[in-house]
Protein backbone atom coordinates (compact mmCIF):
# COMPACT_ATOMS: atom_id res chain seq x y z
CA UNK A 1 0.00 0.00 0.00
CA UNK A 2 1.30 3.35 -0.97
CA UNK A 3 0.87 6.50 1.02
CA UNK A 4 -2.28 8.78 0.79
CA UNK A 5 -0.54 10.87 -1.07
CA UNK A 6 -0.43 8.31 -3.05
CA UNK A 7 -2.03 6.32 -5.84
CA UNK A 8 -2.65 2.57 -6.08
CA UNK A 9 -0.37 1.01 -8.09
CA UNK A 10 -1.82 -1.38 -10.72
CA UNK A 11 -1.62 -5.35 -9.71
CA UNK A 12 1.95 -6.76 -10.39
CA UNK A 13 3.14 -3.24 -11.09
CA UNK A 14 6.31 -1.06 -8.68
CA UNK A 15 5.03 2.35 -10.61
CA UNK A 16 3.28 4.67 -8.03
CA UNK A 17 1.94 8.01 -8.99
CA UNK A 18 2.34 11.43 -6.77
CA UNK A 19 -0.95 13.13 -7.73
CA UNK A 20 0.27 16.10 -5.91
CA UNK A 21 3.21 16.66 -8.45
CA UNK A 22 0.87 16.61 -11.45
CA UNK A 23 0.46 20.06 -13.17
CA UNK A 24 -2.68 21.55 -13.03
CA UNK A 25 -5.17 21.09 -16.14
CA UNK A 26 -5.01 24.12 -18.80
CA UNK A 27 -7.72 26.49 -19.09
CA UNK A 28 -10.48 26.04 -21.93
CA UNK A 29 -9.64 28.12 -24.55
CA UNK A 30 -12.06 31.90 -24.66
CA UNK A 31 -15.04 31.72 -26.97
CA UNK A 32 -13.96 33.36 -29.94
CA UNK A 33 -16.59 36.07 -30.10
CA UNK A 34 -19.26 36.33 -32.95
CA UNK A 35 -19.89 39.60 -34.61
CA UNK A 36 -23.46 40.20 -35.64
CA UNK A 37 -23.98 43.70 -38.21
CA UNK A 38 -27.00 44.32 -37.50
CA UNK A 39 -28.26 47.35 -40.06
CA UNK A 40 -30.42 50.62 -38.35
CA UNK A 41 -33.02 50.07 -41.04
CA UNK A 42 -34.11 47.43 -44.07
CA UNK A 43 -33.47 48.00 -47.72
CA UNK A 44 -36.40 49.40 -49.77
CA UNK A 45 -36.56 45.89 -51.38
CA UNK A 46 -36.60 44.42 -48.26
CA UNK A 47 -39.38 46.97 -47.14
CA UNK A 48 -41.00 45.82 -49.95
CA UNK A 49 -41.21 42.17 -49.70
CA UNK A 50 -42.77 43.12 -45.91
CA UNK A 51 -45.49 44.70 -47.30
CA UNK A 52 -45.86 41.70 -49.68
CA UNK A 53 -45.85 39.22 -46.59
CA UNK A 54 -48.22 41.16 -44.79
CA UNK A 55 -50.78 41.07 -47.51
CA UNK A 56 -50.32 37.30 -47.97
CA UNK A 57 -51.12 37.33 -44.18
CA UNK A 58 -53.70 39.34 -44.11
CA UNK A 59 -55.70 36.62 -46.51
CA UNK A 60 -55.97 34.03 -43.36
CA UNK A 61 -57.43 36.26 -41.23
CA UNK A 62 -61.13 35.73 -39.87
CA UNK A 63 -63.68 38.01 -40.91
CA UNK A 64 -63.90 38.34 -36.61
CA UNK A 65 -60.11 39.22 -36.69
CA UNK A 66 -61.12 41.41 -39.90
CA UNK A 67 -63.56 43.50 -38.31
CA UNK A 68 -62.15 44.46 -34.28
CA UNK A 69 -58.99 45.39 -36.28
CA UNK A 70 -61.29 47.84 -38.38
CA UNK A 71 -62.49 49.13 -36.12
CA UNK A 72 -59.79 49.80 -33.84
CA UNK A 73 -57.75 51.58 -37.14
CA UNK A 74 -61.12 53.90 -37.13
CA UNK A 75 -60.74 54.50 -33.66
CA UNK A 76 -56.90 55.59 -33.48
CA UNK A 77 -57.24 57.74 -36.53
CA UNK A 78 -59.91 59.45 -34.85
CA UNK A 79 -57.67 59.79 -31.81
CA UNK A 80 -55.64 61.68 -34.50
CA UNK A 81 -57.88 63.97 -36.66
CA UNK A 82 -59.37 64.76 -32.63
CA UNK A 83 -55.59 65.85 -31.34
CA UNK A 84 -55.28 67.53 -34.73
CA UNK A 85 -58.45 69.74 -34.33
CA UNK A 86 -57.61 70.85 -30.51
CA UNK A 87 -53.95 71.67 -32.36
CA UNK A 88 -55.31 73.91 -34.64
CA UNK A 89 -58.59 75.32 -32.58
CA UNK A 90 -56.38 76.28 -29.63
CA UNK A 91 -52.83 77.49 -31.31
CA UNK A 92 -54.73 78.90 -34.40
CA UNK A 93 -51.82 77.38 -36.72
CA UNK A 94 -52.07 74.36 -39.41
CA UNK A 95 -48.75 73.48 -38.50
CA UNK A 96 -49.29 72.74 -34.89
CA UNK A 97 -52.55 69.78 -36.06
CA UNK A 98 -50.23 68.14 -38.77
CA UNK A 99 -47.56 68.01 -36.18
CA UNK A 100 -50.18 66.66 -33.67
CA UNK A 101 -52.28 64.10 -36.61
CA UNK A 102 -49.66 61.28 -36.74
CA UNK A 103 -50.78 59.72 -33.61
CA UNK A 104 -53.19 58.01 -35.32
CA UNK A 105 -51.32 56.30 -37.52
CA UNK A 106 -48.33 55.66 -35.25
CA UNK A 107 -50.86 53.77 -32.88
CA UNK A 108 -52.37 52.04 -35.91
CA UNK A 109 -48.53 50.84 -36.33
CA UNK A 110 -47.18 49.58 -33.04
CA UNK A 111 -50.34 48.58 -32.10
CA UNK A 112 -51.60 46.63 -35.15
CA UNK A 113 -55.14 47.11 -36.48
CA UNK A 114 -56.63 47.12 -39.92
CA UNK A 115 -56.74 50.25 -42.18
CA UNK A 116 -58.38 50.49 -45.25
CA UNK A 117 -55.35 53.00 -46.62
CA UNK A 118 -52.55 50.87 -45.66
CA UNK A 119 -54.56 47.83 -46.66
CA UNK A 120 -54.39 49.36 -50.90
CA UNK A 121 -51.07 48.72 -50.78
CA UNK A 122 -50.54 45.54 -48.91
CA UNK A 123 -52.89 43.87 -50.85
CA UNK A 124 -51.65 45.09 -54.36
CA UNK A 125 -48.24 44.42 -53.88
CA UNK A 126 -49.27 40.54 -52.94
CA UNK A 127 -51.74 40.80 -55.88
CA UNK A 128 -48.93 41.52 -58.33
CA UNK A 129 -46.10 38.94 -56.75
CA UNK A 130 -49.27 36.39 -57.47
CA UNK A 131 -49.43 36.22 -53.59
CA UNK A 132 -53.08 36.86 -53.51
CA UNK A 133 -56.29 36.68 -55.27
CA UNK A 134 -58.21 39.47 -56.35
CA UNK A 135 -60.74 38.40 -54.66
CA UNK A 136 -58.05 38.36 -51.17
CA UNK A 137 -57.41 42.30 -52.08
CA UNK A 138 -61.86 43.08 -52.29
CA UNK A 139 -62.41 41.55 -49.23
CA UNK A 140 -59.83 42.90 -47.35
CA UNK A 141 -59.92 46.58 -48.44
CA UNK A 142 -64.20 46.59 -48.16
CA UNK A 143 -63.75 44.47 -44.79
CA UNK A 144 -61.39 47.76 -42.88
CA UNK A 145 -63.22 50.33 -45.12
CA UNK A 146 -66.53 48.91 -43.67
CA UNK A 147 -65.30 48.75 -40.13
CA UNK A 148 -63.11 51.64 -40.25
CA UNK A 149 -66.24 53.78 -40.46
CA UNK A 150 -68.06 51.41 -37.39
CA UNK A 151 -64.62 53.08 -35.06
CA UNK A 152 -65.02 56.22 -36.16
CA UNK A 153 -68.77 56.69 -35.95
CA UNK A 154 -68.45 55.07 -33.01
CA UNK A 155 -65.33 57.97 -31.62
CA UNK A 156 -68.09 60.37 -32.65
CA UNK A 157 -70.60 59.31 -30.40
CA UNK A 158 -68.15 58.71 -27.64
CA UNK A 159 -67.00 62.08 -28.07
CA UNK A 160 -70.45 63.77 -28.49
CA UNK A 161 -71.28 61.80 -25.03
CA UNK A 162 -68.23 63.31 -23.63
CA UNK A 163 -68.71 66.88 -24.61
CA UNK A 164 -65.40 67.51 -25.65
CA UNK A 165 -66.25 70.16 -28.01
CA UNK A 166 -68.69 71.76 -26.34
CA UNK A 167 -68.09 75.50 -26.62
CA UNK A 168 -65.94 74.94 -29.46
CA UNK A 169 -67.73 73.09 -31.99
CA UNK A 170 -66.40 75.75 -34.98
CA UNK A 171 -62.84 73.79 -34.48
CA UNK A 172 -64.44 70.98 -36.70
CA UNK A 173 -66.87 72.60 -38.42
CA UNK A 174 -64.35 75.10 -40.00
CA UNK A 175 -62.05 71.98 -40.95
CA UNK A 176 -65.28 70.28 -42.35
CA UNK A 177 -66.36 73.07 -44.29
CA UNK A 178 -63.12 73.93 -45.89
CA UNK A 179 -63.24 69.96 -47.41
CA UNK A 180 -66.89 69.95 -48.33
CA UNK A 181 -66.01 73.45 -50.61
CA UNK A 182 -63.63 71.23 -53.05
CA UNK A 183 -64.75 69.85 -56.28
CA UNK A 184 -64.68 66.29 -56.72
CA UNK A 185 -62.34 65.91 -59.08
CA UNK A 186 -60.38 67.92 -56.27
CA UNK A 187 -60.77 65.44 -54.20
CA UNK A 188 -60.26 63.09 -55.83
CA UNK A 189 -56.30 64.28 -56.43
CA UNK A 190 -56.00 64.84 -53.34
CA UNK A 191 -56.79 61.66 -51.94
CA UNK A 192 -54.07 60.47 -54.39
CA UNK A 193 -51.36 62.24 -52.74
CA UNK A 194 -52.84 61.64 -49.18
CA UNK A 195 -52.70 57.41 -49.50
CA UNK A 196 -49.21 58.21 -51.56
CA UNK A 197 -48.07 59.97 -49.04
CA UNK A 198 -49.62 57.83 -46.12
CA UNK A 199 -47.80 54.78 -47.39
CA UNK A 200 -44.99 55.97 -47.79
CA UNK A 201 -45.09 56.52 -43.69
CA UNK A 202 -45.65 53.13 -43.83
CA UNK A 203 -43.25 52.06 -45.84
CA UNK A 204 -40.97 53.74 -43.34
CA UNK A 205 -42.27 52.45 -40.35
CA UNK A 206 -41.50 49.13 -41.74
CA UNK A 207 -38.37 49.44 -42.47
CA UNK A 208 -37.16 51.21 -38.91
CA UNK A 209 -36.29 48.16 -36.26
CA UNK A 210 -37.01 50.15 -32.90
CA UNK A 211 -40.09 52.81 -31.71
CA UNK A 212 -38.55 55.99 -32.25
CA UNK A 213 -37.40 54.92 -36.32
CA UNK A 214 -41.19 53.94 -36.42
CA UNK A 215 -42.00 56.83 -35.30
CA UNK A 216 -40.40 59.46 -37.25
CA UNK A 217 -40.88 57.36 -40.48
CA UNK A 218 -44.86 57.71 -39.77
CA UNK A 219 -44.40 61.56 -38.39
CA UNK A 220 -42.84 63.01 -41.75
CA UNK A 221 -44.80 62.24 -44.48
CA UNK A 222 -48.39 62.48 -42.26
CA UNK A 223 -47.04 65.80 -41.16
CA UNK A 224 -46.85 66.43 -44.64
CA UNK A 225 -49.79 65.74 -46.16
CA UNK A 226 -51.77 67.55 -43.41
CA UNK A 227 -50.18 70.66 -43.80
CA UNK A 228 -50.72 70.57 -47.34
CA UNK A 229 -54.37 69.85 -46.85
CA UNK A 230 -54.91 66.54 -48.47
CA UNK A 231 -57.97 64.38 -48.25
CA UNK A 232 -57.64 61.01 -46.05
CA UNK A 233 -61.17 59.00 -46.75
CA UNK A 234 -60.82 57.57 -43.02
CA UNK A 235 -60.24 60.58 -41.28
CA UNK A 236 -62.91 62.32 -43.04
CA UNK A 237 -64.98 59.76 -41.80
CA UNK A 238 -64.91 60.63 -38.05
CA UNK A 239 -64.22 64.51 -38.90
CA UNK A 240 -67.17 65.02 -41.17
CA UNK A 241 -69.86 62.92 -39.21
CA UNK A 242 -68.18 65.30 -35.92
CA UNK A 243 -69.41 68.01 -37.74
CA UNK A 244 -73.33 66.83 -38.83
CA UNK A 245 -73.55 65.60 -35.20
CA UNK A 246 -72.70 68.70 -33.76
CA UNK A 247 -74.87 71.67 -33.24
CA UNK A 248 -75.00 74.61 -35.74
CA UNK A 249 -72.97 77.66 -34.50
CA UNK A 250 -73.22 81.40 -35.62
CA UNK A 251 -70.27 81.25 -38.42
CA UNK A 252 -71.94 77.47 -39.49
CA UNK A 253 -75.57 77.79 -39.57
CA UNK A 254 -76.36 75.11 -41.26
CA UNK A 255 -75.33 71.52 -41.10
CA UNK A 256 -73.62 69.96 -43.70
CA UNK A 257 -76.08 66.35 -45.00
CA UNK A 258 -74.82 62.73 -45.32
CA UNK A 259 -75.93 62.68 -48.91
CA UNK A 260 -73.34 65.72 -49.86
CA UNK A 261 -70.49 64.04 -47.35
CA UNK A 262 -71.25 60.72 -49.09
CA UNK A 263 -70.97 62.08 -52.58
CA UNK A 264 -69.07 65.20 -52.98
CA UNK A 265 -65.86 63.67 -50.74
CA UNK A 266 -66.48 60.04 -49.12
CA UNK A 267 -66.19 58.36 -52.92
CA UNK A 268 -64.09 60.88 -54.34
CA UNK A 269 -61.68 60.69 -51.62
CA UNK A 270 -62.10 56.41 -51.31
CA UNK A 271 -61.10 56.50 -54.89
CA UNK A 272 -58.48 58.51 -54.66
CA UNK A 273 -56.98 56.66 -51.99
CA UNK A 274 -56.66 53.51 -53.80
CA UNK A 275 -55.02 54.82 -56.57
CA UNK A 276 -52.46 56.10 -54.16
CA UNK A 277 -51.65 53.46 -52.46
CA UNK A 278 -52.17 50.60 -55.01
CA UNK A 279 -50.53 52.21 -58.02
CA UNK A 280 -48.33 55.14 -56.63
CA UNK A 281 -46.75 53.21 -54.16
CA UNK A 282 -47.98 49.23 -54.28
CA UNK A 283 -47.33 49.38 -58.34
CA UNK A 284 -44.79 51.49 -57.88
CA UNK A 285 -42.19 49.47 -55.80
CA UNK A 286 -43.61 45.95 -57.32
CA UNK A 287 -41.56 47.29 -60.70
CA UNK A 288 -38.82 48.51 -58.65
CA UNK A 289 -38.21 45.88 -56.31
CA UNK A 290 -40.29 42.68 -57.23
CA UNK A 291 -40.01 40.29 -59.87
CA UNK A 292 -43.35 39.30 -61.70
CA UNK A 293 -43.32 42.87 -63.53
CA UNK A 294 -40.09 42.60 -64.50
CA UNK A 295 -41.08 39.00 -65.93
CA UNK A 296 -43.80 40.39 -67.31
CA UNK A 297 -41.93 43.17 -69.22
CA UNK A 298 -39.11 40.75 -70.50
CA UNK A 299 -41.86 38.64 -71.80
CA UNK A 300 -44.09 41.92 -73.62
CA UNK A 301 -40.66 42.93 -74.88
CA UNK A 302 -39.83 39.42 -76.56
CA UNK A 303 -43.29 39.05 -78.42
CA UNK A 304 -43.56 42.91 -79.48
CA UNK A 305 -39.86 45.06 -79.71
CA UNK A 306 -37.64 41.50 -79.81
CA UNK A 307 -39.45 40.35 -82.69
CA UNK A 308 -38.97 43.63 -84.59
CA UNK A 309 -35.71 44.14 -83.57
CA UNK A 310 -34.73 40.45 -84.72
CA UNK A 311 -36.55 40.65 -87.99
CA UNK A 312 -34.14 43.99 -88.24
CA UNK A 313 -30.92 42.35 -87.03
CA UNK A 314 -30.96 39.44 -89.13
CA UNK A 315 -31.01 41.17 -92.54
CA UNK A 316 -28.09 43.10 -91.44
CA UNK A 317 -26.14 40.45 -89.99
CA UNK A 318 -26.10 38.94 -93.46
CA UNK A 319 -25.03 42.14 -95.28
CA UNK A 320 -22.28 42.56 -93.10
CA UNK A 321 -21.41 38.56 -93.52
CA UNK A 322 -21.56 39.60 -97.63
CA UNK A 323 -19.13 42.21 -97.18
CA UNK A 324 -16.09 42.62 -99.03
CA UNK A 325 -14.48 43.65 -95.83
CA UNK A 326 -15.30 41.45 -93.67
CA UNK A 327 -14.50 38.50 -96.20
CA UNK A 328 -10.77 39.69 -96.55
CA UNK A 329 -11.03 39.81 -92.39
CA UNK A 330 -11.51 35.95 -92.94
Amino acid sequence: MGTPEQSSSAEGSDVNINIKSLPPPAPAPAPTPVIVQINAALTPAECYWKLVEAGTAKMKYSWFKLAVGGILAGMYVSFGFTFCCCAIGLLGNTIYGALAFPVGLLLIILCGAELYTGNTCYMFAANIERKAALWHHIKIISSAWFWNLVGALIMVQLEKAAQIWAHREDWVHDIAFKKMALEWHVVLVRGIFANWLVNLAVFQAVAARDVMGKAIGCWTPITTFVAIGLEHCIANQWLIPMSIYLDPTTKHPVSITWRNFVAKNLIPATIGNWIGGAIMVGLMNAAFHGTKINEWKDTAYDMTVGKVMKKVEDPLERLVDMSPVHKHAQ
